[in-house]
């Protein structure tokens, strides 16, 4: 039986996304900050699937909740065949607060998360970044499309480049934190799929598109379940499939 660990899986997209997986046969590691709505939301899907959905709680923001993750993890052999980084923040105020919290979450979260997990997830697994067509290059700076766009990026220096974000509250990108956030996260998820290849490992940027959630609101044009559709595509795409890609319902966008 394959096992998913799907950040955010709370509500919205994320506890979609664990509900067709449960449906699907796997065993789901449902993550979310708030142990009460995790819980309640493992506990709902368990009820509704008749499938193996279990809360664990992590922050994304938090080295020490990463690390208690890590600590499950490995206290109960736990490997994995997908990790969905879904969880992220929109509408933060401006400035470097507000640019600091955005990336910390949006970024820097899954960053930390994937380079914490990946000595649990087995080769030919998937990870599958949530992004936003507002992520795409085409509406950063000619500065930000040219360090993000660059072949050679490394981590290390995507890292540096996301700190310079949050430091300015964005000045100078071309965009909000929101939108260089998840410029940052394609650029990250190129990065990896070139780094894990050798592992047959597919790494891709799925966009849910503009979705009727908390985060979109309720005038967004696409369900839920149009959204969480096409982050599946990403979590179960075949060996032979893309990877490094920026993907929406299953085709190839623009980065």
């Amino acid at each position: 039986m394959k096992t998913a660990l799907v950040t955010g899986g709370n509500r919205g997209i994320g506890e979609q996304v664990c509900r067709a997986l449960a449906r699907a046969g796997w065993d789901v590691l449902l993550t979310a900050r708030d142990p009460d709505r995790g819980e309640a939301a493992a506990a709902r899907l368990r009820r509704e699937t008749g499938g193996g959905v279990r809360f664990v709680p992590l922050d994304v923001t938090s080295a020490g909740s990463i690390a208690d993750l890590v600590s499950v993890l490995h206290r109960e052999g736990i490997r994995l065949d997908a990790l969905v980084n879904n969880a992220g923040i929109s509408g933060a105020p401006r400035g470097r607060a507000g640019a600091r919290r955005t990336l910390e979450t949006n970024f820097f979260g899954p960053l930390r998360v994937t380079e914490a997990l990946l000595r649990f997830l087995n080769d030919g697994a998937t990870i599958t970044n949530v992004t936003s067509g507002l992520g795409a290059l085409a509406r950063l700076s000619p500065r930000g499309r040219r360090e993000l766009g660059d072949p050679a990026l490394t981590r290390e220096r995507l890292a540096a480049l996301m700190e310079d974000c949050a430091g300015t509250g964005a000045h100078g990108w071309g965009a909000d934190a929101y939108g260089v956030s998840k410029a940052g996260l394609n650029a990250l998820t190129r990065i990896l799929a070139r780094d894990l290849a050798p592992r047959r490992i597919r790494v891709n940027a799925t966009c849910p598109g503009w979705v009727r959630t908390d985060m979109g609101g309720r005038h967004a044009p696409r369900s839920v379940q149009d959204g969480a559709a096409s982050v599946l595509f990403g979590v179960t795409v075949p060996e032979a499939g893309p990877t490094g890609k920026v993907l929406r319902d299953g085709r190839e966008i623009e980065p």
